[in-house]
């Protein structure tokens, strides 16, 4: 058995041992300890594994919902002799565990829960989820080494694994104020609460900086912050990433001149998106730029680094939100939603009749649309073509159905059910998780803050995004704390260019070897399809590109990762094919 943290971090890692020799290994940050204190009545002064195992003791599993902040924990449990593994809400702390027929392994760190249990064989449902949608969510690529899902806890004894959600979605739940204002007034007492808690006390606080909305105001507000907590904040240093035809450099080069802060511009030339001879634990994006920020970030003697990840979602960045249409169905509000489905036909530049007709469906059926980003109505055709094998999809479709088979999201109120399942695939595939190279650091989400997350998801949608006003809420309750460059920003930042730039040597590897490809070998990818795509690729086509990107990743990690010998060996179902 084992746990692994970061040496790093010794003010995240803990361990408490009880009187009746329950055990608890704590892994995280605490952003309510007085809460707790009072719910459990510990003395002050004591550590956070023993404000948590007391809390377990009081509450059980289900009282975990009461611990807000990222972390994941371990609980022997003397007197049920069960262990319990948990993480937190948005399952940004890593936990991962193995059980075999004689043993438990568990570790935050899955590089070593590989080594330790000399795993080796690929799961092939991960497979086909990576190679679908990019993430299978509730497992890794190692076969029998499953992450604890994200606000959920496993419990484990001698005789069954059993999994419980202590935290759910906000379904039922609404706000409403009489004053408008009021969302915007409590978006910024709330957003500044989450910045507050992520700042380091004893060195430099790091942020991403990109120049777009959610990036620009994590530093606006760590620096106010700085300000006014004089001597508590030491320093606030900035990341942000120039490439070739980046339209980001004159709106994060306003906000270091606004915040006074000291910038580092990362070239993503030095830094790219994916190399063969660099991939991580699991396969992804940004590896080369991961380990680059740890050492930045040693160097420097700083141990958090704050993201603007989850703003888009959380902040309503879309020009598609006409799930408000439903809402007014939902109701019998039948004139607002005539004249709703109008305003967003027009912003949209679409006919009125399929908004009318997706709402129809979602308010008197149990109909949820697609979290696809293809899905909006008036999406412009594009290649759907995926080069998949006729047995990997069928894996993935059936992968699918279990998944949605208890989609709690079927019973939320029309017109939220796309948004709440977009939230939900967010969290269950632990999408803002600490990659490994960062394990050691508090890799730190603002806009993941849970008061924060649950009171956009409870306000009316309206209040969020409107036609042809994406960010609504935001810009307003905002529009004191970012220069009114960034806060007036229309554009979005791609790195379409860089990402390009670095898959394009491998799609080029691909094709003066198209009989040596390791996913046409394990029966999960058709040649000939694949093939005709990188052509594609390599000529700026049009060829499904994020799929495709997919695949490209998947199949230079098989070759890092994975032993040669073993890309012959395929699992019993894809061998027949």
């Amino acid at each position: 058995m084992g746990w692994v943290a970061g040496s790093d971090a010794p003010q995240r890692q803990g361990m408490f041992q009880a009187a009746d020799r329950s055990v608890c290994l704590w892994d995280g940050r605490i952003d309510n300890r007085q809460d707790l204190l009072g719910l459990t009545g510990v003395r002050p002064d004591c550590g956070d594994a023993e404000l948590i195992l007391s809390t377990y003791g009081k509450t059980g599993i289900d009282g975990l919902r009461h611990i807000i902040g990222d972390w994941s924990l371990c609980i022997w449990n003397a007197d049920r002799r069960e262990m319990v593994l948990a993480s937190d809400y948005a399952g940004i702390r890593p936990l991962y565990y193995h059980r075999s027929t004689h043993s438990l392994y568990w570790s935050s760190s899955l590089s070593d829960l590989v080594r330790w249990t000399g795993v080796t064989e690929l799961d092939d449902t991960f497979a086909a989820g990576f190679l679908s949608r990019g993430n299978a969510a509730g497992r890794t690529p190692y076969a029998g080494i499953l992450p604890v899902p994200a606000g959920q806890a496993v419990s484990i004894d001698r005789n069954r694994i059993q999994n419980r959600a202590f935290w759910t979605l906000p379904i039922d739940r609404e706000v409403r104020y009489p004053d408008e204002r009021q969302y915007g007034e409590r978006l910024l007492e709330i957003f500044r609460e989450s910045v507050q808690a992520r700042l380091a006390r004893d060195a430099p606080t790091c942020a991403e900086l990109s120049g777009g909305l959610d990036s620009s105001s994590v530093v606006c507000m760590a620096n106010r912050l700085r300000r006014e907590l004089s001597g508590e904040v030491p320093d606030l240093i900035t990341f942000s990433y120039t490439h070739e035809k980046s339209s980001d450099e004159k709106f994060f080069l306003e906000v270091e001149r606004s915040c006074q802060v000291t910038g580092c511009h990362l070239d993503l030339n030095e830094y790219p998106a994916a190399e063969a001879d660099r991939m991580g634990v699991v396969p992804g994006l940004w590896e080369p730029r991961f380990q680059g920020l740890a050492r930045k970030m040693a160097a420097l003697g700083s141990s958090v680094l704050l993201t603007g990840q989850l703003g888009d979602f959380v902040m309503g960045n879309t020009h598609d939100d006409i799930g408000q249409v439903a809402e007014w169905l939902g109701k019998g509000r039948i004139g607002e939603a005539v004249r709703t489905a109008y305003a967003w036909a027009r912003a949209m530049q679409v006919p009125i009749y399929p908004i009318l007709w997706r709402n129809f469906r979602e308010a008197y059926f149990h109909w949820v649309p697609s979290t696809s980003m293809n899905a909006s109505v008036g999406a412009m055709p594009a290649s759907t073509e995926d080069s998949l094998s006729d047995d990997c999809r069928a894996r993935f479709k059936s992968y699918r159905r279990e998944r949605l088979a208890d989609d709690p999201t079927r019973e939320a109120p029309p017109g939220r059910r796309r948004r709440l399942r977009t939230a939900a695939e967010a969290l269950q595939s632990r999408a803002l998780q600490t990659p490994d190279a960062l394990q050691h650091l508090s890799y730190a989400h603002p806009y993941a803050h849970r008061p924060l997350v649950e009171f956009m998801l409870t306000i009316p949608a309206e209040i969020v995004v409107g036609p042809n006003q994406p960010r609504r809420l935001m810009r307003r309750a905002f529009a004191g704390l970012l220069p009114s460059v960034v806060l007036n920003r229309k554009s979005k930042a791609s790195y379409e260019t860089a990402f390009r730039g670095s898959l394009l040597p491998l799609a080029t590897a691909l094709l003066k070897n198209p009989h040596d490809i390791q996913l046409v070998e394990r029966g999960y990818v058709d040649r000939r399809s694949l093939t005709s795509r990188l052509e594609r690729f390599s000529q700026g086509l049009d060829c499904n590109e994020t799929q495709l990107r997919q695949m490209l990743l998947f199949e230079f990690w098989l070759r890092k990762r994975m032993p040669s010998a073993q890309s012959l060996t395929r699992s019993p179902e894809l061998a027949a094919s």
